[in-house]
């Protein structure tokens, strides 16, 4: 049996101005596509993600990127887990994502 595959620190920041997005929904969009990206190097998809955690200042709004959520994972329901953190290392970051396989996915 394989070791699970982890893609943390996944966050908003835009890579085309290397600045955090405005608003939650596109933090979490940017981060959704880079965890998505690297996954797909190492020949996964999100629909192999098992468990997924979120990591927010503000949970109030996190509803909104329902929407993205369902978009990036399909009929997936990886386990998820809501973490309120007191704040980041740049405080315009609003979301921070971590991403796991599990090596029973495989």
């Amino acid at each position: 049996m394989g070791q699970d595959i982890h893609v943390r620190h996944l966050t908003g920041i835009d890579p085309t101005t290397g600045r955090p997005a405005p608003n939650l929904v596109e933090q979490c969009r940017i981060a959704l596509d880079h965890g998505a990206a690297i996954l797909a190097r190492d020949g996964y998809a999100m629909q192999d993600v098992t468990r997924i955690v979120f990591m927010l200042r503000d949970t109030d709004a996190f509803s909104t990127c329902f929407p993205l959520l369902r978009e990036a994972f399909g009929t997936g329901r990886p386990a998820t887990t809501l973490r309120r953190v007191p704040g980041f290392t740049d405080a315009a970051t609003l979301i921070e994502i971590e991403l796991v396989v599990s090596s029973a996915a495989d």
